[in-house]
């Protein structure tokens, strides 16, 4: 009663917004109509959470017999088939087809409004149904102005699946039809979605007849869903917002935490993202260790054994810092022998994380792009090309990166909305250079000759496989 079973709420409102870009058209955010498009996507989440809800009680209202003995799954599944039936592939293929055409009228009459000064009356067209009924029949060829109430009460697209049309016309208005009380709207379509953004009116029975706990479920669901999608940053899409918001809920259950809000990048990082390291050796002019440029250090008295798998366990601080700038307090578990930590520094760190409409990600691998640009090897000069061109977009990057001295490293690159391309290391911070590091380093460092296997993927647009989720150590569990 309390909750919205999450798989089917996002495969129903994934139907609709799918009908919604057929009828209405994908609006790109310059367009004068982006808003209205993404409000009516919003009011496909509520009448989807409606659906699921309706759907889910129904089935569980059959889960007990007559004496409150919860009955044999195969009876129960058998019992609950004819409501799958009725809501998947019967009602929500109507609904489908229903949706296009109020989408796309929703469109039409954006148009009528703007042309109304030079094309005052809409004209009732015939339907294009092979069959049409008798329901419309008599409203053919009516002519009213844009603003007549008439338009109120009657209008193409107030019975499911029907196939009238408006068409603006300068020609003058005619009688209005006798009122016949069969000619009321269907439940569920009686507004035009033109004027409230929604495909699918609060009278429709999902919502009507809703059970107990419905309006509150279906409210803490959708409202939670724009919240997160209200706090991420411009250069997301909406595909991507929503992909990530449903995406948020999902990793909520998995990791058994609540998003907080987004992070900024130094409270992503600055060491918050694995906390547990320890430096082995700290400066000391007078230590007996000495590193290439002459700089003394010595052994550090409050290092472990035990630090060592923070040292060298940068494959998870980069997925930690992804996911503490979304709102996740996680940090980095240790690399230990057979953890999922291990897996992905075997060259397998682009596996963490799947595109918005979650087939696996690919990365542009830095061997096959110097190949593209006919370089047989990697310089600095090299590097910094590298990364200017395939970090071009605001966001954020993974990097694998082999070092010219051997071994390699997984990172992240973060172009900022001021346009600066900056390094961040969640692994191990610096205080002298801070949490966004000039790139220059990482251009000096890297391999003449990279792996086939390393290379940049951006992931801010991405979603974390949470088969993975085992990487991550969470606050307060």
């Amino acid at each position: 009663m309390t909750d919205i079973e999450l798989q089917m709420f996002r495969a129903v409102w994934d139907t609709l917004d799918i009908a919604t870009d057929k009828g209405f058209g994908k609006r790109p955010a310059d367009d004068p109509d982006h808003d209205f498009y993404e409000e009516l996507k919003r009011n496909n989440a509520v009448f989807a959470a409606f659906k699921v809800h309706r759907m889910q009680n129904d089935m569980a209202a059959l889960l007990l017999d007559s004496n409150g003995v919860l009955k044999p799954f195969e009876r129960w599944a058998k019992e609950v088939m004819p409501i799958a039936d009725h809501q998947i592939y019967q009602w929500l293929e109507t609904e489908y087809d229903t949706a296009i055409i109020r989408a796309h009228q929703a469109a039409d009459w954006r148009q009528f409004e703007r042309e109304k000064d030079v094309l005052p009356n809409l004209k009732w067209m015939p339907s294009t149904s092979l069959h049409p009924g008798a329901d419309h029949r008599r409203f053919w060829g009516t002519i009213r102005p844009v603003d007549d109430p008439f338009w109120n009460n009657h209008r193409p697209g107030d019975r499911w699946n029907c196939k009238c049309s408006l068409s603006s016309t300068d020609e003058g208005p005619t009688p209005l039809p006798d009122f016949d009380p069969a000619d009321k709207p269907q439940d569920g379509l009686e507004n035009n979605p033109d004027k409230d953004a929604r495909l699918f009116s609060d009278k429709h029975p999902y919502m009507a007849e809703a059970h107990t706990g419905a309006q509150e479920a279906v409210d803490a669901l959708t409202r939670r869903i724009n919240e997160m999608i209200a706090e991420m940053p411009g250069n997301l899409t909406y595909e991507e917002k929503k992909a990530i918001a449903m995406h948020n809920l999902e990793l909520e259950k998995v990791l058994g935490i609540t998003k907080g809000k987004p992070m900024s990048v130094e409270e992503a990082d600055k060491q918050n993202a694995n906390p547990k390291y320890v430096k082995k050796f700290i400066p000391n002019p007078a230590g007996t260790y000495m590193d290439k440029k002459g700089n003394r250090f010595s052994l550090n008295p409050a290092y472990k054994k035990s630090h060592e798998v923070y040292a060298n366990n940068c494959q998870t601080c980069s997925p930690a810092y992804m996911l503490r700038l979304r709102g996740f307090d996680v940090t980095a578990k240790g690399k230990t022998p057979g953890s999922l930590s291990e897996y992905l520094s075997r060259q397998h760190s682009f596996e963490a994380w799947l595109n918005a409409d979650g087939t696996a990600a690919k990365p542009v691998l830095t061997h096959d792009w110097m190949l593209s640009k006919g370089y047989k090897s990697m310089t600095e000069k090299r590097y910094r090309e590298y990364f200017e061109e395939v970090c071009k977009e605001e966001g954020v990057y993974i990097l694998t990166i082999g070092w010219r001295g051997g071994g390699g490293h997984a990172t992240i690159l973060q172009r900022f909305a001021d346009g600066g391309l900056k390094y961040i290391e969640p692994q191990v911070y610096d205080e002298k250079l801070g949490a966004r590091r000039s790139i220059d380093e990482l251009c000096g460092s890297g391999a003449t000759q990279p792996i086939s296997t390393r290379g940049i993927l951006r992931i801010d647009n991405k979603l974390f496989n949470v088969n993975f989720s085992d990487i991550f150590n969470v606050s307060g569990i």
